[in-house]
């Protein structure tokens, strides 16, 4: 039974595994549930493991929100208690929707709801998540519109949403009460005050009374503590692994998250934590599949995600051991990418996993720090990748290759040295980069215009100034001119500014737009007030691409020799 089930999650007695991801349903998906309920459908089967073991878990939350933060506790009293290894999502839809709240809303059903649809895919059963003062304004229009006889608009029906939980703590006489009082109040039909009734009724029997709705089956449940037969964390480990591959209900990252967590207890609160810390200010985006591949690679165990490594205890303290390591090179990479290029945003470098080479690289350098000697290199190598973005497509063979090929002989033989050369030859391998040129800079606007104006990428407090690429001369208008689109979409034509004036700004003429912007903004832009005619354009933009190309060179202390596949390597017999 449902309620069942609840009872024992307020208890205590049914709680989460450390290896469980967070809840993630939405209202609309917990109030289709409850139509599932209502209409008799089954949920599916909800697994358990009963155990004494101390290992860690969590308690399920009764008032869920976007801040929400995991408390996590031991077993250390050897307490009998069931894990859920499968069915956490719809135990906690069902014990914040009839013990708690989902954003400081608690479920409500309309009681007047129920009539059957021809089109069986159709809600019939109506739950909402309303505060209780929506409620009532709810309510209380339906009782107007009632009042002045107002015409319903075809399909829809009045409405009368009561608490669930209001439902649910009522007995026999409360609930005749109720539907006397709801009769006079909203002035119901004999048929609506029927099914207001069954509604009610029906509710009550299908969360306490159906037990085919919610099927519960509970490995080694009502074995002797001492019983050699129960499961161990290994088997258990195993069996959450087999359930959620077979479900597809879990992402790789998400399954080696999990078993970290069981057999590394302390990561389910400081993987979580370093990646609040590491996002803060910035828009990178750091999150659990980044970190976790920074360690599979810092702890050489290659940059698959490879589920079947972490059965070995041994690769699992590895992973343990090189932790610290790899959230100092992390941090470390953080703090280079704001200090030497000015980008804290990984959609402007194409993707986070063009640092991955970079972490791996920290980890072995003393500290974990850029050598002085290394920082014009490895600028100038972030600057590539981020052009060529040659580990945002077949990551996980090309970052083991670069790393496997070109970062861990050095590390063998304590050079700390990066490979410039190196990833300009991959560079040129995988994404075909011959020259730093106008062509380069072309293939990443986004990076070239952050760079020319110095702009982070990092958030904003103010929504209506969040930067946008937007063109200097119109599109529209230079489309009806005749140009191609090669030419209007060229990186000579774009700067960045704040989403409203970008919106504001419209067809305007740049002669006019601009004519409020002062001189040395726009000379730091090389935007020519001579230039900005239509006339002109093609001069505009020739002039403009290279400006900004010389600018970053200058900016990146880029020598064509250094960084150039064609002087570097002027025959192909290296390949």
């Amino acid at each position: 039974m449902i309620t069942s089930l609840i009872t024992q999650i307020e208890n205590g007695e049914i709680v989460l595994p450390a290896i469980q991801r967070d809840f993630v349903w939405n209202e609309n998906r917990i109030t289709m549930m409850f139509d599932s309920i209502m209409r008799g459908y089954p949920l599916g089967i909800v697994l358990l493991w009963e155990t004494y073991l101390d290992i860690k878990y969590r308690e399920f939350a009764k008032n869920s929100d976007e801040d929400s933060k995991h408390i996590f506790m031991d077993n250390d009293s050897n307490s009998r208690i069931k894990l859920v290894l499968d069915g956490q999502q719809r135990l906690q839809s069902l014990y914040i929707s009839l013990n708690g709240s989902l954003n400081n809303k608690r479920i409500y059903f309309d009681l007047l709801s129920g009539e059957r649809s021809d089109d069986f895919r159709e809600v019939f059963y109506v739950f909402k998540f309303l505060t209780k003062n929506q409620a009532i304004e709810q309510n209380k229009q339906a009782i107007e519109n009632r009042k002045n006889n107002e015409q319903e608009d075809e399909g829809e029906k009045y409405s009368l949403f009561i608490s669930v939980f209001k439902i649910l703590e009522s007995n026999p006489e409360s609930r005749l009460d109720m539907r006397n009082a709801f009769q006079k109040k909203y002035e119901l039909t004999s048929d609506e005050t029927l099914r207001l009734e069954l509604n009610m009724s029906k509710l009550i029997h299908s969360l306490t009374n159906e037990p085919n709705i919610l099927k519960v089956s509970t490995i080694d449940e009502n074995k002797s503590k001492e019983s050699k037969d129960r499961k161990s964390e290994s088997d258990i480990l195993e069996a959450f692994v087999r359930i959620n591959r077979q479900g597809i209900t879990l992402s790789r990252s998400d399954l080696i998250f999990s078993m970290l967590k069981l057999n590394w207890k302390e990561s389910s609160e400081e993987l979580p934590a370093f990646i609040k810390e590491i996002n803060e200010g910035n828009n990178l985006n750091i999150d659990i599949d980044f970190v976790i591949r920074s360690l599979f690679a810092v702890s050489n165990l290659g940059s698959k995600f490879d589920v079947d490594l972490l059965r070995k205890s041994s690769n699992v303290q590895k992973v343990k051991d090189n932790y610290l390591k790899t959230c100092n090179s992390i941090r470390s990479l953080v703090d280079f990418m704001q200090d030497e290029l000015n980008i804290l945003n990984s959609a402007v470098i194409g993707s986070y996993l063009n640092l991955m080479p970079i972490v791996y690289y920290l980890s072995n350098t003393p500290d974990n720090l850029v050598p002085n000697s290394e920082i014009l290199r490895v600028k100038k190598a972030l600057a590539i990748f981020g052009y060529t973005r040659p580990f945002s497509r077949y990551g996980d063979s090309r970052i083991g290759r670069f790393i496997r090929d070109e970062l861990k002989p050095l590390s063998d033989e304590n050079e700390f040295i990066f490979p410039l050369e190196s990833a300009v030859w991959w560079s040129n391998y995988w994404e075909g980069y011959y020259e730093f040129d106008t062509k380069l800079l072309q293939r990443n606007r986004h990076l070239t215009l952050h760079l020319l104006q110095g702009k982070q990428g990092t958030k904003v407090k103010y929504i209506k100034n969040s930067p946008e690429l937007d063109h200097i001369f119109p599109k529209s208008t230079l489309s009806e001119k005749g140009y191609d689109w090669s030419e209007i979409n060229t990186y000579g034509n774009f700067w960045i500014l704040a989403k409203t004036k970008n919106q504001n700004k419209s067809n305007k003429h740049p002669k006019e737009y601009f004519s409020d912007v002062e001189d040395s903004v726009l000379s730091k832009s090389f935007i020519d007030r001579e230039l900005l005619d239509f006339r002109k354009y093609k001069s505009f933009i020739k002039w403009r691409e290279i400006e900004i190309l010389n600018k970053i060179k200058k900016n990146l202390h880029l020598k064509d020799a250094e960084i150039d596949y064609s002087t570097m390597w002027p025959s192909d017999d290296q390949e």
